[in-house]
């Protein structure tokens, strides 16, 4: 996939790789959630194209995702981990979500997440923001 073929979508910048590396030497990919609405498939052309992009001994190594929900709501950021799921299942090893500053119900979100755990293939952890 070429990048002009969807530059009106990554001009959006609904994801990007983040230059760095985790400590498996995964690359770490971040998707910023905003206070709009993101459209899911602009989101999934957008993790196509960049995944695309990184060699195949790269991808081996996998992909840590953080997915940065503070301006989000939650409902948003757990279709995006599902999602995920969808995308880039074999890639993904884990998933960081900075939950949103007015949801930190712990029982909740770990049982959301929990309860998935095994379909997913992925760890979750979720961070609480730094206020």
């Amino acid at each position: 996939m070429e990048a002009t073929t969807i530059l009106p979508i990554l001009k959006k910048k609904l994801a990007f790789l983040s230059g760095g590396k985790d400590r498996r030497s995964g690359l770490i990919l971040t998707i910023p959630l905003g206070s709009d609405q993101t459209s899911m498939e602009e989101l999934s052309a957008t993790l196509d194209y960049l995944l695309s992009i990184p060699s195949e001994k790269c991808k081996a190594r996998g992909f840590t995702v953080i997915v940065d929900g503070r301006k989000s709501q939650w409902n948003i950021v757990k279709t995006v981990v599902l999602m995920l799921q969808n995308v880039i299942p074999a890639e993904v090893s884990l998933v960081c979500v900075v939950k949103p500053d007015e949801f930190w119900d712990k029982k909740v979100t770990h049982f959301c997440f929990w309860k998935e755990k095994d379909r997913l293939g992925f760890e979750v952890i979720l961070v609480q923001p730094i206020s």
